[in-house]
């Protein structure tokens, strides 16, 4: 149980899969804007369709759900020392929103293999679904805050060099550039998603939602700024492979910290 549930092995899996996503969504973006449209749904489309894509697809579901199932870890149990105070609250509930939307690109993924793709591109049925419950506009807001927060995180993480903290020191030398040039381009990426969401919230129009694929779309008129992205998402695909084997991840069994946690809150 501990290889399965340890933190360490759970991030590294999905670091992996992070990178092969971003990667694949970069290219098509640049070979075939068209198809990257679909977001990661279309680029688990390619794979579906490529001889033996369906072993780098299954793959692709168990990278993912091990990413947000170490998201959901790092959100709950703190493994990176955020602590309780607003802002280490903040970036908790961002990591806990991170692994809402990679469980989800897993479901995604998982239809496509098996030829069920009612689990594909659901970003704005799902918005319709939170428009729909109780202070739903509340909740909306929230995520879209949330996206701009992490997008906020990424353009001063890029400026200030900060998350080559949790980078090994044995990392290759161009590391810091990489990361630096993919977490400005996810950051657009994001901040165009957080606004999508306000804008959602506000109107109580769930098509007012954006996700990767139709972010991408939105930014083809401006070409430089849409290969700038397109190209800065593959360079974030790079340096998430780079983190997958040289990020500092505690090793932490997620199933002996959770239940430490229980009894820690009912002692």
């Amino acid at each position: 149980m501990t290889d399965l549930t340890s933190t360490d092995r759970l991030a590294r899996a999905g670091y992996v899969a992070r990178g092969v996503v971003y990667g694949l969504l970069g290219y098509l973006a640049i070979s075939s804007g068209a198809k990257a449209d679909e977001g990661p749904e279309g680029a688990f489309d390619m794979l579906h369709d490529i001889p033996a894509g369906d072993i780098v697809l299954a793959l692709l579901v168990i990278g993912l759900i091990a990413y947000g199932l170490y998201k959901l870890a790092s959100a709950v149990l703190d493994l990176d020392r955020k602590g309780s105070r607003p802002g280490g609250i903040a970036k908790r509930v961002g990591a806990s929103f991170g692994a809402v939307a990679y469980l989800a690109m897993a479901y995604a993924a998982y239809g496509i293999l098996t030829d069920d793709k009612s689990g594909g591109n659901g970003s704005q049925a799902t918005a319709g679904t939170v428009l729909a419950m109780p202070l739903g506009e509340l909740l909306l807001a929230a995520a879209g805050i949330g996206f701009l927060v992490a997008a906020a995180m990424q353009v001063r993480s890029a400026w200030t060099r900060s998350f080559m903290r949790m980078i090994d020191p044995d990392a290759p030398p161009f590391t810091c550039t990489i990361g630096r040039i993919g977490l400005a381009a996810r950051s657009v990426v994001f901040a165009i998603i957080g606004v999508s969401l306000l804008r959602a919230a506000w109107t109580e129009n769930e098509n007012e939602v954006r996700d990767l694929g139709t972010v991408l779309a939105g930014l083809r008129g401006e070409e430089v700024l849409y290969i700038l992205v397109s190209a800065g998402l593959i360079v974030f695909a790079i340096y998430s492979l780079i983190e997958a084997r040289y990020r500092i991840v505690p090793r932490v069994d997620m199933v002996d910290a959770a239940k430490h946690k229980v009894a820690q809150a009912s002692a």
